[in-house]
Order: structure tokens, then C-alpha cells, then sequence
């Protein structure tokens, strides 16, 4: 007797990882190159020119504000270059990129191409495949995918551009939040500064009292 429930489906597989063929695997290294020349420009020494009060009285602090500040921009492109890559499928379509080509490659060492017609001028008789020079067979496939990467490559070169941009913005934006905390910093030296001198000014106070109230001991 069949069940009365419908048997459950069986879930879908899980996707599998693409790995990055050798055209990814070299963006993903210009990327990482480019990002590190960028950050290399925010050095500490450079930094803390900015702030020379804070650096020369509390250098350590300085420092760990800088690192922290380096850090979170650097995860902060990475974030976002890798969203970008899952967006478009940028892995993806390298990947093919570099299986078409090897599969170009392939058919013109066996000397096989069944797939190219090319059309005579004037509309008139095909020219044979076999008798086209290989540059000719290898370009009628390549160059629709090149046209279509190309594009492609606009759009992610503006995409990555429009993300410079924030990233400057939020450059600017961590400089000013770091701008007051030294702010902050210097406005509690200064005041550790005048605390010290009142302190000072009562211990010589303290101290003439006492040598003065010795005296008049000494003197009774």
C-alpha cells in the first residue's frame, strides 16, 4: 500500500568550490600586490608625522591605533574585492576563458576545426576550414570571447574604481575619528601637564612650611 506522505526530495547537492585556473589565481595576486603598494603608502613614520604630540609622548599607542587602522582597511578591500568576484562570476568565467583556449589550442594541433564557416565576399562560396591559416580559425573563435570578457572587464574596472572611492572615503573617515581620539589624548597630556605644575607648586609650598615651622621650633 503506497504511503499517504510524499516522500521527501532529497536536498540539492552542495555546490562545489570553484578553484581558481590561472588567469584567477593571477588577478587575485595583482589584486593583493596593488592593495599592499596602497597600504604601504599609510606607513607609521609617515603616519605619525601627523601626530607628532602623541608620538613622541605615547608612541605605543600611536602605533597600535595605526596597525588597527591598516588592518580594517585592508579586510575591508579584500571584503569587497571578493564580493565582486562572487557577484559577476569573474572565477567562473576565467576558468572558461582558459577551457576554450585550450580547447582552440587543441583543435589546431590535430589540424580540425568543423565548426568555422567563413563566408566568401560578396555573399558567394564558403571558404573550406581546412584551408584557412591557423591565426584566422583561432581568431573567429576567440575574438566574440575576448569582445564579451572585454566588456566585462570594463565593467569590473569601473566597479573597482567606484570601490576606490569609498575606500577613500572611509580613509578619510578613519583619519577623522583618528584625529579626535589624539585630539582627546593631547587634551588629557595637557591636562596630566597642568596638574603636574600645580602639584609641583604645592610641594614647594608644603616644603618652605615646614622649614619654616622647623625654624620656629628651633627657635623657641
Amino acid at each position: 500500500m503506497p504511503s499517504a506522505y510524499p516522500t521527501p526530495s532529497p536536498p540539492p547537492p552542495a555546490p562545489i568550490p570553484l578553484t581558481p585556473g590561472p588567469r584567477a589565481s593571477r588577478l587575485h595576486d595583482v589584486y593583493e600586490k596593488s592593495l599592499a603598494s596602497a597600504l604601504n603608502t599609510i606607513s607609521y613614520p609617515a603616519f605619525s608625522a601627523c601626530f607628532p604630540t602623541v608620538a613622541s609622548r605615547a608612541p605605543e599607542a600611536l602605533k597600535a591605533v595605526h596597525g588597527q587602522m591598516v588592518s580594517r582597511l585592508r579586510q575591508f578591500a579584500i571584503d569587497e574585492f571578493e564580493m565582486i568576484l562572487k557577484e559577476r562570476k569573474v572565477v567562473e568565467r576565467l576558468n572558461g576563458l582558459e577551457a576554450v583556449i585550450e580547447a582552440a589550442r587543441r583543435r589546431k594541433a590535430r589540424g580540425v576545426d568543423a565548426d568555422v564557416d567563413v563566408e566568401g565576399e560578396g555573399g558567394g562560396a564558403g571558404v573550406a576550414p581546412h584551408t584557412l591559416p591557423a591565426p584566422a580559425i583561432l581568431a573567429a573563435h576567440l575574438t566574440p570571447i575576448y569582445t564579451t570578457q572585454q566588456s566585462q572587464l570594463n565593467a569590473k574596472l569601473q566597479t573597482t574604481q567606484s570601490q576606490n572611492a569609498t575606500l577613500a572615503e572611509e580613509i578619510k573617515k578613519q583619519r577623522e575619528e583618528i584625529e579626535r581620539l589624539v585630539r582627546g589624548v593631547e587634551m588629557v597630556v595637557e591636562d596630566l601637564d597642568r596638574a603636574n605644575e600645580v602639584l609641583d607648586r604645592e610641594v614647594d609650598g608644603l616644603g618652605r612650611e615646614a622649614l619654616e615651622a622647623e625654624r620656629v621650633l628651633r627657635d623657641a
